[in-house]
């Protein structure tokens, strides 16, 4: 070994956390097999693995929220038995979820101070102050007074990574957290993950972009139906190794799939035009909808949309690009019937709208994947069978004289089940108890599977894994091009040049401007989200369409 690997290797010698056997049980599911794990001082360590592979529960048993049936936990070579999460705080433990552990009615510094020993005695002024601090030096951009319920999705992201800075963590868990953030912001992240890590900070990273796992990650851990199937060194493997642990037989179909979708394997911010085989591009047809000077305020009262102007047509997807609240949520209320503009006009089809209802719009063919989908999206104590219902119930194939037909309901969800690869028990089981993957197949199922017009997808892939993600896209891409018009929301750049034909940008509730596949590109798209106009860039000019 040379003198600069010994270096290399002196440097990751310190273990800061060792997992032994841990093992987790949940009704009809073991969700963690005898894991074994480690992690090292100063490293990025990444978990790899499909949705429901065990990541979350392994995670949630480090960070104190749920106690391991079996196994053993060390923190800095002690042995540890957490009950609660304020205990692995205490251990300079600091997780960063996929789905917030926020307050909603309390104020950002009041969220990041909950739980912390001394709270009655630290100063607001003075916890603002340090929040700003730390805001400013990352570009995290969080108001310390503003509540929780006031904030996009995104700016909720922000205030859990500041919540873990504030708190002194040495070892960090990051659950997806670039889902939510543009490519700069994306790239000031990874910048701020090595600092750390220089700094002998110890990272956890769950991420389901392999160009982030190859590019970040000084070793990956793959898991798969709860096991660990193998812990290497970046320089030993290689993506296609990974997606091969991580879903199986490489000749298979999926794994084809994985590999247009594995190309691109490091971080750039260049002029790179992806595309998805999967699906091939169709010519639009017939206008569906027409936005003319489009108003609403959101659930505060405020104003969201500041005069929209957009047109979607059949066998087009509409890609909508933009940072996290900038009235992307809003719109697509708009479009569903669940917010009345205050202005503008609405036209679907051949037919003008005056606030439409959400009953109105689901008779008309539209169907809504929502960016929330816990909230919004299924009824977690239902059985899956029942969420596919959700717009149906009325069919008289699954109820007769306001009684459901069970045999029938059943029957349909195991059919949609296999249908749509979701991976459960039985489709009794609640929905609630699947992963985000599934979860979002459930969704995916009961819109696409009834006559529509319009689908709006809001974030459709936000926290999927590799599977997930190419099998959503497909489908969507594929009733693309039986003619279906589609609006799809995603802070996710490269998916955006993956899959749509157009691609809108919103900024502060206006579209600065609509682009065309060949004009778009990774760095003029992240350039118009900071609300660049066409004075700005010469290559702005060139776009065929403005709002």
């Amino acid at each position: 070994m040379g003198s600069a690997e010994k270096e290399q290797a002196g440097k990751h010698q310190n273990l800061t956390l060792e997992l032994k056997g841990i093992t987790k049980y949940f009704p009809g599911i073991v969700a963690n097999d005898n894991v074994d794990f480690n992690l090292r001082e100063g490293e990025i360590h990444t978990i790899l693995g499909e949705n429901g592979a065990g990541k979350s529960t392994l995670m949630n048993i480090i960070a104190g929220l749920y106690p391991a049936d079996e196994g053993e936990i060390k923190v800095f070579g002690e042995t540890v038995n957490f009950t609660n999460p304020r205990q692995a705080i205490e251990k300079s433990i600091g997780m960063v979820f996929q789905h917030f552990m926020l307050v909603r009615n309390h104020t950002v510094a009041e969220n990041i101070i909950l739980g912390l020993p001394g709270v009655v005695t630290l100063e607001l002024k003075k916890v603002h102050q340090q929040i700003r601090e730390i805001s400013d030096r990352y570009d995290l951009f969080v108001d310390p007074e503003k509540k929780i319920q006031e904030l996009s999705v995104g700016e909720q992201q922000r205030v859990e990574i500041v919540k873990v800075l504030f708190r002194g963590a040495r070892i960090l868990i990051l659950d997806e957290p670039t889902a939510v953030l543009t490519p700069q912001e994306s790239g000031a992240l990874y910048d701020i993950m090595q600092r750390m890590a220089d700094e002998k900070h110890s990272i956890i990273f769950i991420t389901h972009k392999m160009k982030e796992v190859m590019a970040l990650s000084h070793r990956i851990t793959v898991l798969s139906r709860g096991k660990v199937m193998a812990t290497l060194r970046k320089e030993e493997t290689n993506p296609e190794a990974l997606a091969e642990l991580m879903i199986g037989n490489p000749e298979t179909k999926e794994s084809e799939i994985v590999e247009e979708l594995l190309k691109e394997t490091e971080i750039d911010h260049q002029d790179k035009h992806s595309t998805y085989t999967a699906v091939k591009s169709k010519k639009s047809g017939k206008l569906t909808v027409a936005l003319k000077d489009i108003h609403a305020v959101n659930d505060l009262g405020r104003p969201a949309l500041k005069g929209i102007s957009l047109e979607i047509h059949s066998g087009e997807i509409l890609g909508m690009a933009g940072v996290s609240g900038n009235g992307q949520p809003e719109l697509a209320d708009v479009l569903s019937g669940m917010r009345s503009p205050t202005q503008g006009s609405y036209q679907f089809e051949d037919v003008p709208l005056d606030n439409p209802t959400v009953n109105e719009m689901i008779g008309r063919g539209v169907g809504y994947i929502p960016e929330d989908r816990n909230r919004y999206g299924v009824s977690s104590g239902m059985s899956i069978a029942y969420n596919f219902l959700l717009r149906d119930y009325k069919n008289p194939k699954f109820s007769k004289n306001q009684l459901l037909k069970s045999q029938n309901i059943f029957g349909y969800g195991s059919k949609k089940i296999k249908e749509f690869d979701i991976r459960a028990p039985s489709e009794k089981t609640p929905v609630g108890l699947l992963s985000g993957g599934n979860m979002q197949k459930v969704i995916l199922a009961r819109e696409i599977s009834r006559p529509l017009r319009l689908l709006l997808a809001s974030q459709p892939t936000r926290g999927l894994d590799i599977h997930a993600t190419s099998f959503i896209r497909e489908q969507i891409c594929q009733a693309r091009d039986k003619g279906l018009a589609v609006l799809w929301i995603s802070e996710d750049l490269d998916e955006l040049l993956m899959v749509a034909d157009r691609i809108a940008v919103m900024f502060e509730g206006r579209i600065v401007g609509i682009l065309t596949k060949e004009e778009a590109s990774i760095s003029l798209i992240g350039q118009m989200m900071t609300g660049m106009d066409n004075n700005n860039s010469e290559n702005f000019t060139q776009s065929k369409e403005y709002a």
